[in-house]
């Protein structure tokens, strides 16, 4: 085999080495927020809903209060979640209110 062969049988099962070593998300217990934690990482977005749903909680309770391996639900998705666009997408939904007041009626 000549040198380029060598390069590229490597480069190829240290490809499938770092891919089989992906980051797997396991629940350790039963609970809300552990069953809410391991949806969001699998990204998907049907499913968080329906845990969402099932909870109890509001999904703006679960984007700020829920916390999963010590970091904030919306962190720990964007670091170890797939899909964690969707996923952000779903749970960051921030409702702002505008208000307007004419001071020159007021007076």
């Amino acid at each position: 085999m000549n040198y380029k062969n060598i390069v590229v049988a490597t480069i190829i099962t240290l490809g499938f080495s770092i891919s089989a070593q992906a980051a797997k998300i396991t629940a350790i217990d039963n609970s809300i927020e552990t069953n809410l934690c391991v949806t969001a990482a699998t990204g998907n977005r049907a499913a968080m809903y329906k845990s969402i749903k099932s909870s109890g909680y509001s999904s703006k309770y679960v984007a700020n209060n829920i916390e999963c391996n010590g970091k904030n639900l919306l962190s720990f998705v964007e670091h170890n979640g797939k899909n964690s666009a969707a996923m952000l997408k779903l749970l960051d939904r921030t409702k702002t209110s505008v208000s307007i007041t004419d001071l020159a009626s007021v007076n």
